[in-house]
């Protein structure tokens, strides 16, 4: 199954595509199909759009429809996602972006470390900073440790996110060939993709004995698509997301 996806940056898309897939990030192979961009100002932002699927999967069981169409998950005007079926595009000129690591992990490294350490000594903290690779998936993920992280990490890792946003574009400028950095502290994504997908469930059990809608906390757009990925095939419930920019939120319903 192939998916388009979207991200403010590479890296949020492929790890959206990451989560719809419910695969590894090292499993993910993708198209892309538009490069995103900050615009001036956030005036003329665009997002990165990449057409995603598994490596593992098959080529004979990947078929298209004989009116090439697909299947693909997105936001209608209500809030909820649904799946809905769409023509896939026959454009032969694109390029396939799996493509390994090409840029030396070390130079990368003090790259990051040149760009970081101003911004943490900012926080007033001394921060440890090492480093691991994934060049399959062209991944180079940066590990942080050190007091005041809960600082770092910011609310629902809000902080984290804009750091390691920021930390792409300064070390991808003027660069020919890209890397996608991901920054995580002491495992705290994992802990907290862990946790969201505990909390959709406990919530889907609630809504299912009551019968009554559950409003959940905003959060990113990142954390709602699991929370709507963890519930589009649990019985008896729907998601929506309502609100606008920092107050947009997930609402977790009863379906007969």
């Amino acid at each position: 199954m192939r998916i388009e996806i979207k991200g403010e940056t590479l890296d949020e898309a492929i790890n959206n595509a990451m989560i719809e897939l419910a695969t590894t990030s090292d499993n993910v192979a993708y198209e892309l199909i538009q490069e995103g961009s900050s615009g001036f100002l956030g005036i003329g932002a665009k997002p990165f759009i990449i057409e995603a699927y598994k490596k593992d999967d098959k080529e004979e069981n990947y078929k298209k429809t004989s009116e090439n169409k697909k299947e693909k998950l997105v936001e209608n005007e209500k809030g909820v996602y649904e799946f809905k079926t769409e023509k896939v595009s026959t454009n032969k000129g694109l390029a396939k972006k799996n493509e390994k690591m090409t840029r030396d992990p070390e130079t990368v490294f003090n790259e990051v470390k040149t760009f970081l350490t101003p911004i943490f000594n900012e926080f007033n903290t001394k921060i440890d900073m090492s480093y691991e690779v994934n060049a399959d998936a062209n991944l180079f993920i940066l590990n942080i440790s050190g007091e005041k992280m809960g600082v770092i990490i910011g609310k629902h890792g809000q902080t984290l996110d804009a750091i390691q946003h920021l930390t792409n574009i300064v070390v991808n400028n003027g660069k020919t060939s890209r890397v996608r950095i991901r920054i995580d502290s002491e495992n705290y994504r994992d802990k907290r993709n862990k946790t969201l997908e505990s909390l959709a469930k406990s919530v889907a059990n609630i809504v299912r004995k009551t019968h009554k809608d559950y409003e959940l906390e905003p959060m990113s757009s990142f954390e709602r698509r699991i929370i709507h990925s963890v519930l589009q095939k649990e019985r008896n419930i729907e998601t929506t997301s309502i609100g606008t920019d920092k107050e947009r939120h997930v609402v977790v319903k009863y379906r007969r």
